[in-house]
């Protein structure tokens, strides 16, 4: 077999944030990108039977899970594949039995010969028909991943090779969707881009006409494409150019030891190996948030906001908010300031809770001299979000920039991570916590 390594690479001209390399380990997959239509189709496991011939099992066949993970699938249980039809509810107007109408695929268990199978994958793939009640491949494995209060298989706990196995199936995902979009009637929809790439391709300097007019092109509702990139770009420059500047950036990060996801974890469970488990969580608790923001209004009414959702380099997710208010909401005062936002420690008898919370997650660093390999220390000349801060007792605003916050020196410190720390190491908190 041959040898490869592959290299990190960072260039100033990428976004750091995004491609330089993890912090934790994880697993992930290295995905070849090429115009090639058979190049990106090769993902495939190859059999050598006895008798010299081969079998080629595509990543669409039923059977190629259990060929590629034997440890998950012991039994040679089947995966997704084309034709599985969705289940007819009763409870849904027809008052019929539930039943599922998929194609017909012979089970391990009473085939006789490798062949018999093939020949049954085959039969459900040439159908090529498309229906609405049919479950799609994504929609298969969220099945799959689902975390129920009954279940007896052992894919959500075997470790570091689930992340192999959600990485796995994700390409498998993504593979179909860009063979859609890949395929003649679909660009042929997109022509006029096409010849856009043309024109794009000469201006550019291309002298090759070999690779002129044989870009594959993505269109908007393919998510995470280019075009989907640029789309929700334009639609949050529009909401500004609409409403106005944000006046709320506001972040939520996802933290490991919530009780949500401490309490489902089995004791050979590691959080890192959980990744279904800590979305779902954070994304519940996401939707809590946006349920205070816009129904209750703890910030007041809402005019228009947007946010996205990012995985951080250590594998938690976390989400930025932009928010907009309506007229007579706006903060444009350092009283309005306070009302919102609070950059000092809670006091430890009126909130204790509250106080134990701040400093176990609110408290910055401490880097500079207390410790130079801080990852906030630039190259170990100074704090690249300038802490410790300066105390000031009053918060301050000025035109066309951010306001300076209070950070009153209280002459009172606490230990943090073995050093003393004041106000000054404070991160910005919702005022209302200290309500």
């Amino acid at each position: 077999m041959d040898d490869y390594k592959i290299v990190l690479e960072t260039t100033p001209a990428v976004d750091q944030r995004v491609f330089n390399k993890p912090a934790v380990s994880q697993v992930g997959a290295v995905w070849s990108e090429s115009s090639d239509f058979e190049h990106l189709n090769s993902k495939h496991i190859q059999i050598y039977r006895k008798n010299g011939q081969t079998q080629i099992v595509k990543h669409y066949f039923a059977c190629h899970d259990s060929l590629q993970y034997p440890l998950i699938f012991a039994n040679g249980e089947l995966g997704w594949h084309p034709g599985i039809e969705r289940m007819r509810r009763p409870d849904r107007g027809n008052n019929r039995p539930v039943i599922c109408e998929g194609e017909t695929i012979i089970a391990t268990t009473t085939a006789t010969a490798p062949n018999d199978i093939i020949d049954a994958e085959n039969r459900a793939i040439n159908k090529k028909k498309r229906k609405r009640n049919t479950v799609s491949c994504r929609e298969y494995y969220c099945y799959k991943l689902q975390i129920r209060d009954i279940d007896q298989s052992m894919l959500l706990h075997i470790g570091r090779l689930l992340q192999q196995y959600v990485v796995d199936m994700y390409v498998k995902i993504e593979s179909i969707r860009l063979d859609f979009h890949r395929g003649r009637n679909k660009q042929a929809q997109l022509r006029t881009e096409i010849y856009q790439g043309i024109v794009d391709s000469i201006s550019s300097g291309e002298s090759s006409s070999s690779s002129i007019g044989k870009r594959i092109f993505l269109p908007t509702s393919f998510i995470s494409g280019p075009r989907d990139m640029w789309r929700r770009y334009m639609d949050a420059m529009s909401l500004v150019q609409r409403y106005g500047k944000p006046n709320i950036f506001l972040t939520v990060t996802c933290n490991k030891n919530w009780p949500e996801i401490q309490k489902l974890l089995l004791p050979t469970d590691k959080v890192e190996n959980r990744p279904d488990l800590i979305s779902r969580v954070f994304y519940a608790k996401l939707k809590q948030l946006k349920d205070e923001l816009l129904k209750k209004n703890i910030f007041g009414k809402i005019a228009t906001y947007t946010y996205v959702i990012e995985f951080q380099k250590r594998g938690l997710p976390h989400a930025h908010f932009l928010i907009i208010l309506k007229q007579g909401w706006k903060m444009y005062s350092p009283e309005s300031y306070d009302r919102i936002v609070c950059a000092e420690l809670p006091d430890a008898n009126q909130h204790p809770y509250l106080h134990e919370l701040v400093v176990k997650h609110m408290m910055h660093g401490p880097c500079g001299t207390m410790n130079p390999n801080c990852p906030c220390m630039k190259q170990h000349i100074g704090c690249k979000d300038n802490y410790p801060k300066e105390f000031t007792e009053v918060t301050r605003h000025s035109h066309n920039s951010y306001p300076l916050y209070r950070w009153r020196d209280f002459q009172q410190s606490i230990i943090v991570r073995g050093h003393p720390l004041d106000n000054r190491w404070i991160e910005v908190l919702p005022s209302l916590l200290h309500k």
